[in-house]
């Protein structure tokens, strides 16, 4: 009976939270993990800053210790089933720690289907450049449920082009930012910055002469697609690639409105 009532309950917590392709994270776990976000956000934000030099660097790694030069340890997808079933035994255990832990799980290894899910909706090559193998990362921070981030890498001889995807009102927040920052760029005489419709959305455009082109599209209610281009001769060319990234394929994917 009580395996019953923990199934029940589990999967219409599933059903509040997820669509039926389970693409669609839950406005109630967005309430209930409120006040992590806003910390994961200010995490993000305390990120954002002058990038360390080299010396610096080297700094950081003597007063650290030494530096280490290989190895890592390697990451799995959490197994949904298998963590239902971890938070079923918990729970009939009246662990509710360790029911909450694996509930965590089972919804950060649904985040990382939807993130899988849509890179294999992204074209394999843009404007003749291929995707490079191997270079594809879905990631979620698995803490509160904030931060689902996307990444493609495509090239061709010296041409590259990035596409990160960014879902969760965390991510978005940042990006309102930026792109506060930037409309208040556009507005003095710089002429590398300025604000764009893409695909029936509010975007802005950005040129400079290192790190080329960079286009950030805000969408739905809380996600954020952006491409950078290096080494693309002009920003027609670079718009041109940029065409080839449906944006309402991204925002079904994810689940959003």
């Amino acid at each position: 009976m009580k395996r019953i009532v923990f199934l029940i309950g589990f999967f219409a917590f599933l059903q509040l939270t997820f669509s039926p392709e389970v693409f669609s994270q839950g406005r109630f776990i967005r309430r209930l993990q409120e006040e992590a976000e806003k910390k994961a956000a200010e995490e993000l934000l305390r990120g954002i800053g002058i990038e360390k030099t080299e010396e610096e660097k080297r700094e950081e790694s003597r007063r650290m210790g030494t530096h280490n030069r290989e190895g890592g340890l390697s990451v799995e997808a959490p197994d949904v089933a298998a963590s239902i079933g971890v938070a079923e035994s918990a729970y009939s255990g009246k662990d509710f720690r360790g029911t909450k832990m694996a509930l965590r799980d089972a919804i950060w290894g649904v985040e990382l289907e939807i993130g899988q899910n849509v890179l294999a909706s992204l074209p394999e090559s843009v404007s003749g450049l291929r995707s490079v193998s191997g270079a594809d990362n879905v990631t979620s921070t698995g803490m509160g449920f904030v931060g689902l981030l996307i990444e493609r890498l495509y090239e061709s001889d010296d041409l590259q082009l990035q596409v990160s995807i960014g879902n969760d009102a965390a991510i978005l927040g940042v990006a309102s930012l930026m792109l506060a920052g930037e409309y208040a760029r556009q507005q003095s005489d710089d002429t590398n910055y300025k604000h764009i419709r893409f695909q029936e959305h509010q975007a802005h455009i950005e040129y400079d002469d290192y790190s080329g082109y960079s286009l950030a599209v805000p969408f739905g209610q809380s996600s954020i697609f952006v491409l950078k281009g290096v080494n693309f001769g002009s920003e027609q060319e670079f718009m041109s690639a940029a065409e080839q990234f449906n944006i309402n394929t991204i925002k079904q994917k994810l689940g959003e409105k």
